[in-house]
């Protein structure tokens, strides 16, 4: 009988990177709680604001014995000049406080790159934001995955406007 540990090494590790907005983070992170239902070992890797807006739900399946978790990663507020707390896309964010969130989402990177490859990640899924993360993935020799987080008709309609714009 294979012990608990055995179990976790031989189980794939996907790990999954929301983007910075509450309408982004749902949705991930539900498609990241199925996955641990169906027995994948998951890692959700968020900003401590992030990480707040769906830790219950992880520690609740953590603890009905899923294999998930959030792995958080400190936001550099300060090198980007925002205050403590701030790292977000919402609609209440005040929009000089936008592209800031953005510069300190990019100074993750690396960090974030690191995690996939000493996490041992298997697969990355992230959202449609991080196009860095295609040559992360390549770099590992792992699949990407892609959240687009909007609806099929949204998709579809933005694709026929640029297809048939002149």
């Amino acid at each position: 009988m294979e012990s608990a540990k055995e179990e976790v090494d031989t189980k794939i590790k996907v790990m999954f990177l929301p983007f910075a907005s509450t309408s982004h983070i749902i949705p991930m992170v539900d498609i990241a709680r199925l996955f641990a239902m169906h027995g994948v070992d998951v890692t959700i890797i968020a900003t401590p604001v992030a990480a707040s807006l769906f830790q219950s739900s992880v520690g609740r399946d953590s603890s009905l014995g899923r294999s998930i978790r959030t792995h958080v990663v400190k936001f550099p507020a300060a090198e980007v000049g925002l205050p403590v707390g701030v790292e977000t896309f919402n609609a209440d964010t005040a929009p000089d406080m936008l592209p800031k969130i953005g510069k300190g989402l990019n100074l993750l990177e690396k960090e974030i790159e690191n995690l996939f490859e000493e996490l041992e990640a298997d697969c990355i899924v992230t959202d449609m934001f991080y196009p860095w993360t295609v040559d992360a993935a390549a770099r590992l020799g792992i699949p990407r995955l892609i959240l687009l987080a909007g609806s099929c008709f949204a998709h579809s309609a933005l694709h026929s406007v640029k297809k048939l714009s002149i």
